[in-house]
């Protein structure tokens, strides 16, 4: 889509020419917000915010910090938020309760907070006491250039991740299979003392380890805490890209994407049995495997692309350009 407004950032979003065209990013070439320490982020941002109509920050670090120089100027952040980081609340730490009041101070004086999933709106409206209207989802993207199928099938179950992982569902959902597991994760992961003879655990090992792993794999499972906020997403949409057949708990972080028994298969939160019962519907049933596979390969071709993702993103930043009414660009501090 063509933007009509002027949109600056700090994400280097280059998988999108669509994204690329309609933006300006402080990125220069060869940086990314990985390589660039957030307060040279925010100086750069701060620099150049005049000459835009919307700032889209990515990261809460520097959303937080850009916002709260704009504030401390008395001048308009003209912000657009995404992917606010959601940590589990701690009301009786002072540095928690100081975070969040000063996160809620930002998304206040913001245009609007963009989501990875819907189920987020109501969490951070309640966290940040903004209106829902404040906030859009925009659907997440599959960061696998060229989805396609993986035909290899060497007969095991893979899991991979850490952060928010319901391992102790899985450990007991795997008892119940004979096929073997494989676990990817890190040292610092907490491990039972003892795990099921089918489970070998693999740490710290390298991105292009553990792609080859899920493109040999008969399916993936993220097993998920039911917590608030999105999680697992990479994953899913890595594995939905090699054609493997996905089973997910249902979370905020599944439920947008994953339709049950389409494109993938999605199980209640801390259900043993029922992540068993998959589990094993796949390793017996070959057809629906590979259908489940096909379905998440076409939505990765078609639904989850980088331009989707832009034109969608693009489209939920001019409207609240639009709705916040900033139609006179602001020319001078």
């Amino acid at each position: 889509m063509q933007s009509t407004i002027q949109i600056l950032t700090n994400m280097a979003f280059f998988e999108s020419a669509i994204w690329s065209a309609a933006t300006t990013s402080i990125c220069r070439e060869g940086e990314t917000p990985d390589t660039l320490c957030p307060m040279r982020q925010v100086f750069r941002l701060m620099k150049l915010r005049r000459r835009f109509d919307a700032v889209v920050t990515m990261g809460p670090r520097v959303s937080l910090l850009y916002g709260l120089c704009c504030s401390l100027l008395g001048v308009s952040s003209r912000q657009i938020m995404t992917e606010v980081f959601l940590d589990t609340p701690h009301p009786s730490s002072w540095l928690w309760r100081m975070k969040t009041a000063l996160f809620r101070h930002v998304a206040r004086r913001s245009t609007g907070v963009l989501t990875n999933s819907s189920g987020e709106i109501v969490l951070i409206a309640e966290r940040f006491r903004i209106p829902e209207n404040k906030l859009r989802f925009v659907p997440m993207y599959t960061t696998v250039k060229e989805p396609r199928l993986h035909e290899q099938n060497d007969g095991y179950v893979l899991s991979v991740g850490r952060t928010l992982r319901d391992l102790d569902t899985l450990f007991k959902a795997v008892a119940f299979i004979s096929a073997p597991v494989i676990v990817v994760t890190d040292r610092h992961t907490r491990l039972p003392a003892s795990l099921p003879k089918n489970v070998q655990i693999q740490c710290d090992i390298s991105l292009e380890a553990s792609r080859d792993l899920m493109r040999r794999c008969a399916m993936v499972v993220i097993p998920l805490l039911p917590v608030p906020r999105s999680t697992g997403q990479v994953v899913m949409f890595e594995a939905m890209a090699m054609g493997k057949p996905v089973i997910a708990t249902r979370t905020v972080g599944t439920a947008d994407y994953i339709r049950d028994g389409e494109n993938g298969l999605l199980v209640a939160p801390g259900n043993a049995q029922a992540l068993a019962d998959s589990m094993s519907q796949l390793l017996t049933d070959a057809v629906l495997a590979r259908s489940l596979g096909a379905a998440a390969l076409q939505d990765s071709q078609t639904r989850w692309t980088p331009d989707m993702h832009a034109q969608n993103k693009l489209a939920a930043i001019e409207a609240f350009w639009k709705t916040a009414g900033l139609f006179i660009r602001e020319v001078a501090i």
